[in-house]
């Protein structure tokens, strides 16, 4: 993985935690809103969109792993092996 992706990835992987423990605390508020309808739909609101972000950035954080694991992938099936052959990764050769 190169030094951008890793700090990309260390940066929403912080993110991630962020937002994980933002959702905890609202979560928590719950008890002390539900007596008003308007605040509790408010909260509600508020509550899908702090689901959402975490969602978001889960999302983005495995987009950028996937890369990271394919790119080194394509450099181990270039790799030649200790008889000069092309090893390939066990998870992409295919058996019947």
């Amino acid at each position: 993985m190169t030094l951008l992706k890793e700090k990309s990835a260390d940066a929403l992987q912080i993110a991630l935690r962020a937002a994980r423990e933002n959702e905890a605390r609202w979560m928590e508020l719950s008890q002390e809103i539900s007596a008003d309808s308007d605040r509790m739909e408010q909260w509600a609101s508020t509550a899908k969109l702090r689901r959402l972000e975490i969602e978001r950035i889960e999302t983005l954080l495995a987009e950028v792993e996937n890369q990271a694991q394919a790119q080194r992938c394509a450099r181990a099936a270039q790799e030649p092996d200790y008889q000069g052959e092309t090893t390939w990764p066990q998870s992409l050769i295919q058996t019947p």
